[in-house]
């Protein structure tokens, strides 16, 4: 198994502090978010990962190295122009060859990755979304709908004895998935290409429900509280 994580983001809610250092790299009680999560992945037996970078790409490349500090092997895939989610898993497709996690760069979670391996096999299902159930000042953003076997039978349009989850941008995906991304589409997304496909095609998504932490850390507010969580 391997892992990449999507680092490539312009971080524009968290300006002026995104204009010199990369949301990635924002440090949460000493530690930037990144390493909070190629830590998880460290204790979940992953060994390699790849990066996308854009936006101060070489600042995040300079930071985490080749990952030996970190007891991983880190690799990069730079975006001249950023491609998007679904861009950046077409661009590192010949590094994820075999099932993979992907995690978005700018989240803190407690959540332990082992997990989604397990219920890939016994859902019989191509991708685990982990889900977060929504407080009322988050019900906006709760637009992923899974049913009661724990299988996700939409995203953005309610579906029929569904309950809606917000997505945490933690995955895991079986290679083949990517052949659902349009290659067409300047900046393809794996929300609003890749999985809507698989849906189409009758491709089962498990959905996780995670219980514990979880932030995005995307907005001065949020960043704020994960700040306050973590002292």
């Amino acid at each position: 198994m391997k892992a990449m994580i999507l680092a490539a983001g312009f971080g524009t809610r968290l300006r002026p502090i995104t204009e010199t250092t990369p949301k990635p790299l924002i440090e949460i009680n000493g530690k930037p978010v990144i390493v909070h999560s190629l830590d998880a992945l460290k204790k979940a037996g992953i060994k390699d990962v790849v990066i996308n970078l854009h936006h101060l790409g070489d600042t995040l490349r300079e930071q985490l190295g080749d990952g030996s500090r970190f007891g991983l092997t880190i690799q990069y895939s730079p975006e001249p122009e950023i491609k998007g989610t679904g861009g950046a898993l077409l661009q590192a497709r010949e590094f994820l060859n075999e099932p993979f996690y992907l995690i978005n760069g700018d989240i803190l979670f407690d959540l332990d990755l082992t997990v989604l391996p397990l219920l890939l096999r016994y859902k019989g299902a191509d991708a685990v979304m982990v889900l977060y159930r929504a407080n009322n000042d988050q019900a906006d953003i709760a637009n992923i709908y899974a049913d009661r076997q724990g299988y996700v039978r939409s995203l953005f349009t309610p579906y029929p004895d569904c309950s809606p989850y917000i997505f945490t941008g933690i995955q895991f995906l079986k290679p083949g998935v990517i052949s659902y991304i349009p290659e067409q589409i300047r900046q393809p997304s794996t929300t609003m290409h890749m999985y809507p496909g698989m849906l189409h095609d009758g491709k089962l998504i498990a959905g996780y429900i995670h219980n514990g932490l979880w932030i995005d850390i995307g907005n001065p507010k949020s960043l704020e509280r994960a700040k306050g969580l973590f002292q």
